[in-house]
Parts: C-alpha cells; sequence; structure tokens
C-alpha cells in the first residue's frame, strides 16, 4: 500500500524536478498541497482540481499523513523540519537544510527522538551511477583514495526570499551536491582548503576545494563554476585495489581493472574497461538521482515502520556537508 505525503512549497523546483518523480513514484500517493503564495496555489489547484490545496502547512502537520516533502524557500527549511517531526511525520527535505550545522545536529535528535525518518534532497548519491560506484567500492572492499570531480553549472544571481550573495547561494544552492558527494565518498573529512577565483562576469562563482582525511590517506579536489552554457559533471576516482572508475554526468560509468587481461601495465595497447550507462529506458526525470531518492525515502519508511528503525542518519551528513560549505566561504582568517 502506498504511503501518504503532502507536499509544502509548490514552486518551480518542486514543479518541476520533484513532482513529476514524486507521481512517479508508486511507494506514494500526493493527498495534499500547501503553499502560500495564491497564485501558485492556482495552479496548484489548476493542475490537482481534486487534491486539497491548502495555506497554511499546519494543515497538513495535523492531518494523518505518513510524511511531509518540504520544498520551501531554504531559510525555513529547518523549523518547517522540526514542526512537522514534532507532529509526528516522516519527512523528505529538500537541500540545503539552512546553514547552521548545529541546527541540522539538533534535528537528527529530535528525529530520534521520534523515531522517524528523515532525509534531505542531495540527489547525486542517489544516481544510478553513483549508487553503482558505492556497489562496485563495497563488492571490491576498496575504498576512494583520489577523487576529482569538475563540475559546471548555470549562473546564480538570487533566490527569493534568502538572504545570501552570489558565491555563499553557489555553495549552498549547487556546489553542495559535489561537496556532499565527496564527503559521502571519502568519510570524514580532515583538512579543507578553497580558492575562489575573481569572477569575469556579473553572478559567476568560481572556486576550488580540496578535502582531505582525518589520517591523511584519501584526498578528493573539487573544481567547480557557475556560469557556465551547460550542466556538466565529470568525475575520476582511483581507488586503493588499483581500479579507475570514470562517471560522465551521472550517465556513464566506466572501470579500468587490474590487472589487465594480458597481465601488462594497463598501458595505451591495453586498457581493459568495463562500461555502463543509464540507458533509454530510464524513467527519471530532470537530472539523475530525484526518482531514485523518493524511493529510498519511501523504503526508509517502510523499513522504520516494520522495524522501529529509521536506520541511516542522513542529517549527520548533512550536517558535517555544511561545515564543509562553511569552511569555504569563511572570510579569510575567519573560523568557519
Amino acid at each position: 500500500m502506498p504511503l501518504s505525503i503532502g507536499a509544502i512549497g509548490f514552486g518551480r523546483h518542486f514543479r518541476r524536478s520533484l513532482l513529476p518523480n514524486l507521481l512517479g513514484c508508486e511507494r506514494f500517493t500526493l493527498t495534499a498541497v500547501a503553499d502560500k503564495d495564491p497564485s501558485t496555489r492556482a495552479e496548484a489547484t489548476a493542475r490537482f482540481p481534486h487534491l486539497p490545496v491548502l495555506n497554511d502547512a499546519k494543515e497538513i502537520f495535523d492531518s494523518d499523513v505518513d510524511a511531509v516533502l518540504i520544498s520551501t524557500h531554504p531559510a525555513g527549511h529547518v523549523e518547517l523540519t522540526r514542526t512537522a517531526l514534532n507532529a509526528g511525520k516522516h519527512v523528505f527535505v529538500e537541500k540545503p537544510l539552512g546553514t547552521d550545522p548545529e541546527s541540522v545536529r539538533e534535528l537528527a535528535v529530535l528525529a530520534h527522538r521520534m523515531n522517524k525518518v528523515v532525509a534531505v534532497g542531495t540527489m547525486w548519491r542517489h544516481a544510478p551511477a553513483h549508487r553503482l560506484v558505492d556497489q562496485w567500492l563495497t563488492e571490491h572492499q576498496a575504498a576512494v583514495r583520489l577523487l576529482d570531480i569538475s563540475v559546471t553549472f548555470p549562473a546564480v544571481y538570487a533566490r527569493d526570499g534568502w538572504d545570501l550573495g552570489a558565491e555563499e547561494l553557489a555553495f549552498y544552492d549547487m556546489f553542495i551536491h559535489p561537496i556532499d558527494w565527496a564527503r559521502h565518498l571519502l568519510g570524514d573529512i580532515g583538512r579543507i582548503d578553497a580558492v575562489q577565483l575573481a569572477g569575469t562576469r556579473p553572478g559567476e562563482v568560481t572556486t576550488s576545494v580540496r578535502l582531505l582525511t582525518p589520517a591523511g590517506d584519501a584526498a578528493a579536489t573539487i573544481n567547480a563554476a557557475t556560469g557556465s552554457h551547460a550542466y556538466q559533471v565529470s568525475a575520476w576516482l582511483h581507488t586503493t585495489t588499483g581500479d579507475l572508475i570514470e562517471v560522465d554526468t551521472k550517465d556513464r560509468l566506466r572501470v579500468t581493472t587490474a590487472p589487465t587481461w594480458s597481465g601488462t601495465e594497463g598501458s595505451l595497447r591495453d586498457r581493459a574497461t568495463l562500461g555502463w550507462e543509464v540507458g533509454q529506458l530510464y524513467r527519471g526525470w530532470a537530472r539523475k538521482g530525484y526518482a531514485e531518492e523518493l524511493a529510498a525515502f519511501a523504503d526508509r519508511i517502510k523499513s522504520c515502520i516494520a522495524t522501529g528503525i529509521p536506520g541511516e542518519d542522513e542529517l549527520e551528513g548533512a550536517a558535517r556537508t555544511l561545515e564543509v560549505i562553511g569552511h569555504c566561504v569563511a572570510p579569510p582568517g575567519a573560523v568557519a
């Protein structure tokens, strides 16, 4: 039986990226929508004439829905998540979950006390190719030693309702994805170095971030820019087993295995590789990972209901990602 879910916020991001995947997820049934903006509510009513469209999220919190999906201005994410948990709801909240790591850890304590699942919408970890990377590493008892991510995003100029400059917006709205994925692959982060390049156009942000584990045995470099005409992601992973994993825009995966077929060093004459790509039958909408993160959220809720255990604590990971970003955007000499 599908879980019932109410949506709080019917804005552009929800309509374009989350809603199609929510409707396509057989694990959920959308039962209500709430939004403060009258014109947005009118659009929701026109699209879903038989669905309750409310002007106050409290009406969803007071209802009998199993879960809520929060996709509003980020400034309200923490408080809405806290209210939802206190109302006994499982929560999917779009990134970023605020800018303060400690407030996120407070939510983790509350979620544990209420025995509820909270998922944060950093969907890169759920993209099929990235899940396959996790599977490969687990099956081969391998870890990432060197990680190199290059990513370009469209320009970021402003977001209504959140008083952040272009650099902070770029990090909390876009760069958060490669940072979160890198942190997921490396584990604990012991050292953070970030360099911001001088901009050449208004609103453009270009950065290079290096993350190092506390033991100094693994590192990631993230080169990210806004203001591009293309949304492009390239990742290169060197593992402790000598395997090389290359990921192209979360669509294609190539693994160069060791040893090679003929037992040589794997030069240009002999490079043994395994290839994978998402394929034409993929049924996700928008960028890769949205459908998968919602399905994973539903599975965690059902597991929690069956076992009484919420499972993986995504909030601690979200807090650690915010700590990395806080260091990157801190003024020189400041303590992030």
